[in-house]
C-alpha cells in the first residue's frame, strides 16, 4: 500500500495501523486555501503562508512538514516526525494538538481533527455540536468543516459527526476514494471516478458536473476538482472568479473561502478568486511539494 496521486484506491488496501503509507490528494494537502490565508509546502518540506495574518495563521513555525491545512483563523500541519503543529487563533484550543503521531490533519473553523498513525480519529477545539467527538473505527482521512467533521473510513465509506442543518452530516452510502469537507457541504470521488456531493446547495456547490475526477475540494460555497487529464473544473458561485480556473494541468486543487489555489505540474502555485488580503497571490519563484 503506497501513497501516490495516481493510486486513488489506496484506502482499500490499508490495514489498521498502515495509514502512514496511505492517503489521497484531498487528505494530504501540500497547498491549502483557508478563509483568507493560504499555506503550502516547499519542496524541502518547509511551510510558506500568505494572506491575512492578524492571528499569526500565516506565520508558520520552522521545520519540515509532510502536510498542511489552512482553516478559518488557524493552520495545522503534520511534521516530518509525525507530530502535529498548529499556529494562529487558539481561543478554543483548536491550535493545541494532542501529543502522538499523525498521518493527516484538517483545520476547520474553531476545531481541528486528524488521523493518528493507528488510523483512529482525534479532534480538539470547540465541541459545541459534537464536531470534536469522532466515532470509533479506522480512518484514512478526516475533514473539519463549520461545526461538523467528516471522515473517510478504511472501507471507503464516509462518516460525519457534529452539526447537520443542511444535510452536511448525512453522507450517501457510496464507496469513496477521496473526501473533501467545506463549510456546509462535502464532496467525494466515488470508486468509479464520478463526483458526489451533499449538504447545502444554495449556489449549486453540491451539484457536480459529469465526468471522471481524481480529486475534489469543497470550499466555502463553491467546489473545484481535477479531471483525469489534470484540468481543473469548478462549480458554485463566481462572484470573485473563484469558479473560473486558468487553463493548464494541475496536480492538486484546493478551494478556500471565495478563492481557489492549485499546484501546476511544474510545482508552481496558481490562485484565482477573491484576493482582498493577498490570499490569492502566491509567492513568486517558489516551487511546492506535489
Amino acid at each position: 500500500c503506497s501513497y501516490g496521486y495516481s493510486d486513488m484506491s489506496c484506502a482499500y488496501g490499508c490495514s489498521a495501523g498502515a495509514c502512514a503509507g496511505c492517503g489521497t490528494v484531498g487528505g494530504k494537502e501540500t497547498i491549502s486555501a483557508g478563509y483568507r490565508h493560504t499555506c503550502g509546502l516547499r519542496t524541502d518540506g518547509t511551510a510558506a503562508c500568505w494572506g491575512y495574518n492578524d492571528w499569526g495563521q500565516a506565520s508558520p513555525p520552522s521545520g519540515s512538514f509532510t502536510q498542511v491545512s489552512a482553516g478559518y483563523l488557524h493552520t495545522c500541519g503534520v511534521r516530518s516526525d509525525g507530530t502535529a503543529a498548529c499556529w494562529g487563533l487558539n481561543d478554543g484550543g483548536q491550535a493545541t494538538p494532542p501529543s502522538g503521531s499523525f498521518t493527516q490533519v484538517s483545520a476547520g473553523n474553531y476545531h481541528t481533527c486528524g488521523v493518528r498513525s493507528d488510523c483512529t480519529a482525534a479532534c480538539w477545539g470547540n465541541n459545541s455540536n459534537g464536531q470534536a467527538s469522532p466515532p470509533s473505527g479506522s480512518f484514512t482521512q478526516v475533514g473539519a468543516g463549520f461545526y461538523y467533521t467528516c471522515g473517510l473510513r478504511t472501507d471507503g465509506t464516509a462518516a460525519c459527526w457534529g452539526r447537520n442543518v443542511w444535510g452536511e452530516g448525512s453522507p450517501p452510502s457510496d464507496s469513496f476514494t477521496q473526501l473533501s469537507v467545506g463549510d456546509t457541504h462535502n464532496c467525494g470521488v466515488r470508486s468509479d471516478g464520478t463526483a458526489a456531493c451533499w449538504g447545502a446547495n444554495f449556489y449549486g456547490q453540491a451539484t457536480p458536473p459529469s465526468g471522471s475526477f481524481t480529486q475534489l475540494s469543497a470550499g466555502g460555497v463553491h467546489t473545484c476538482g481535477l479531471h483525469t487529464d489534470g484540468t481543473a473544473a469548478c462549480w458554485g458561485p463566481n462572484d470573485y472568479g473563484q469558479r473560473s480556473p486558468p487553463s493548464g494541468s494541475f496536480t492538486q486543487v484546493n478551494a478556500g473561502e471565495s478563492y481557489t489555489c492549485g499546484l501546476r505540474t511544474d510545482g508552481t502555485a496558481a490562485c484565482w478568486g477573491r484576493n482582498t488580503y493577498g490570499q490569492a497571490t502566491p509567492p513568486a519563484g517558489v516551487t511546492f511539494m506535489p
